[in-house]
């Protein structure tokens, strides 16, 4: 489900987002400062069972304004949903290996992301919780957006981009 998610996000990317000035250091930055990733075994619009202990091994990163897709490519997990290998890997592993591909601009609130897709800008909001943030669409969605709630967490791990 995830995948979908990230697809869509990092194509809606790719079109046409409103760009701000330099976000640099500002609060917004800082929020979304790091790697991300989606908790494996949340659903639609419920927590994950496990508090986000198992990560998807796609997720991605808010740097400069920009948003970068990445994808792990050294996992070696089976424990994943559907038992697949490498799909997922634990939050607190050490190290992971990324391939990144830019995705283009976005637009960053305080309290929220904007996309800007076919026309039609959505918003989404987040919620902080202990163990991971929240992201929901606004309720005056584009055709595009779907109900789903995207529940992620920042990886603290080492990070090494394969190139």
């Amino acid at each position: 489900m995830f995948r979908i998610f990230i697809i869509s996000l990092c194509a809606l990317l790719t079109v046409a987002i409103p760009s701000q000035a330099s976000q640099s250091g500002s609060p917004e930055t800082e929020k979304w400062a790091g790697t991300w990733f989606t908790c494996e075994f949340a659903k639609s619009t419920t927590p994950p069972h496990d508090g986000c202990e198992m990560f998807d091994d796609e997720g991605f990163r808010f740097d400069d304004g920009r948003l970068t897709y990445i994808r792990v490519i050294d996992s070696e997990e089976t424990e994943c949903r559907g038992g697949k290998v490498g799909q997922c890997f634990a939050r607190d592993q050490a190290a992971i290996t990324i391939k990144t591909q830019d995705r283009g601009e976005l637009d960053l609130g305080d309290e929220w992301i904007s996309v800007r897709y076919f026309g039609c800008t959505q918003k989404f909001s987040f919620a902080d919780g202990a163990e991971f943030r929240e992201i929901i669409p606004a309720k005056d969605r584009c055709f595009w957006a779907r109900k789903r709630h995207f529940y992620i967490a920042r990886f603290n791990g080492s990070v090494r981009v394969q190139k």
